[in-house]
C-alpha cells in the first residue's frame, strides 16, 4: 500500500510529516488532507483573524508520496 506524506504550509513555515500514513490510493489522501485542514481551521482564525469579514486561506495541506514527490496541494 503506498505511503502519503501531509506537510503543512503556511507562509514561510513549512512542517513536514516525517512519518506519513499508509492508505490505498490518492482519493483516500485527498480525504485526509480534507479532515487535517478542517482540523487546523478548527483550532482558530489564521493570522489573526477576518479580512473584510471574512477568514481567508493562509495555508495549504501539501500531499506527498513515498519519494515526497508532490501529488496535489489542498488551501485551507
Amino acid at each position: 500500500m503506498p505511503r502519503y506524506y501531509f506537510h503543512v504550509r503556511r507562509g514561510q513555515i513549512n512542517v513536514l510529516d516525517q512519518e506519513g500514513i499508509e492508505l490505498t490510493d490518492t482519493v483516500d489522501a485527498e480525504v485526509e488532507a480534507a479532515q487535517r485542514a478542517q482540523q487546523i481551521v478548527n483550532r482558530g482564525p489564521l493570522d489573526g483573524g477576518p479580512l473584510n469579514g471574512e477568514y481567508v486561506s493562509r495555508g495549504r495541506i501539501v500531499v506527498a508520496d513515498d519519494n515526497w514527490e508532490t501529488l496535489f496541494e489542498l488551501p485551507f
